[in-house]
């Protein structure tokens, strides 16, 4: 029986049936790249092809309520798979989480990393506006469960922790912000809801399940 999480299902090879694939057809794979500690997948609202979740195997609210190994973990796949979009599409790469440490107040209540092809600059967007510090890696990201805070790795890998109040109205739409800052976006594209990107979901798999489907170290 499927659990109440859609990235748990996504994750569970027992589950056929799950919100993620019913985007995809039924002959492709939903799980594109992982190792011990997380996978990468095609997410629901890509605007991009090439856009991925990185989603650890634990359910946790945020990447910094995992511990240390997985962290370690989840960096190790998304600079693979960094290098990897970069490879295949030919473009710069951004990661970014919102790490908000508070239950129910988001429909997925399990921490992942969004990585994607683009120029936006996130990063500079932030530091406009919040106070951040660079971190070497996810192994470093903050762990304790009362704050909440916003990882970026910018376009040349390198990671930016802005910390943020849990209870922050209103919150950042750090989706919204890409689509605003990638020149080649529609306004309304980063809504989900409305345009599940099916299509360039769809892509995303073609383009990278013979490439990267293997189990990472």
């Amino acid at each position: 029986m499927p659990s109440t999480c859609d990235l748990c299902d996504a994750l569970d090879p027992s589950v056929s049936d799950c919100t993620l694939q019913r985007h995809l057809t039924p002959a492709q794979p939903r799980v594109l790249a992982t190792n011990a500690h997380a996978a990468a997948i095609p997410t629901i609202g890509a605007y991009v092809a090439g856009y991925l979740l990185l989603v650890p195997r634990s359910h946790v609210l945020s990447l910094g309520g995992l511990a240390q190994d997985a962290r370690t973990g989840v960096d190790m796949l998304m600079r693979d798979t960094a290098a990897r979009l970069a490879d295949r599409y030919d473009s710069p790469v951004l990661g970014f989480e919102y790490g908000l440490n508070a239950a129910g107040h988001r429909r997925i209540e399990h921490g992942h990393l969004h990585l994607l092809p683009t120029t936006a600059d996130l990063h500079g967007w932030l530091a406009d506006r919040l106070t951040g510090y660079p971190i070497a890696s996810l192994a470093d990201l903050p762990t304790d469960p009362a704050h909440s805070y916003i990882t970026v790795r910018d376009q040349s890998g390198a990671l930016t922790v802005y910390p943020v109040a849990t209870d922050s109205q209103p919150r950042i739409r750090l989706r919204h912000v890409v689509a605003a800052l990638d020149p080649r976006l529609e306004e309304g594209a980063w809504d989900w809801e409305t345009d599940p990107h099916t299509d360039l979901m769809r892509r995303t798999v073609n383009d990278l399940a013979p490439a990267i489907s293997r189990p990472l170290p």
